[in-house]
């Protein structure tokens, strides 16, 4: 799973000239199944986007094809995450990213726990 933050780097007068279009590019992400949410920023400096089921390659390519991102109009930072614990409800998110996690190469690693020193006994 991916959260991608969008932030506008040209003037909103700009930005707002194309939102149709990112709009429509919007629908055809939820409609391919890919996004599973997104919405503006709060304040309006750009937005949000929750995607899963398809790799970073794959994400990347789909974010080239937003006008924001033909037209320089934002910037995309990109994180990915598994989730291990989801609310009621959204069961489905997660099991979706587990699927697409299983295709690709993943260590388990283990913290080991930190040492914990015992105060010496200081009884005389």
């Amino acid at each position: 799973m991916f959260v991608v933050t969008l932030t506008y780097v040209a003037d909103i007068s700009e930005v707002d000239a194309e939102l149709d279009g990112h709009m429509t590019w919007l629908e055809s992400q939820f409609t391919d199944g890919v996004f599973v949410a997104s919405g503006p920023r709060v304040p309006r400096h750009g937005g949000v986007i929750l995607a899963q089921g398809v790799d970073r390659e794959e994400l990347n390519r789909r974010l080239s094809l937003d006008p924001y991102a033909e037209k320089c109009l934002a910037d995309y930072t990109v994180i990915e995450f598994e989730p291990t614990r989801v609310a009621n409800g959204y069961e489905k998110i997660r099991s979706d990213s587990a699927s697409v996690m299983s295709g690709l190469a993943h260590v388990p690693t283990q913290a080991a726990a930190p040492a914990v020193e015992k105060p010496a006994d200081t009884e005389a």
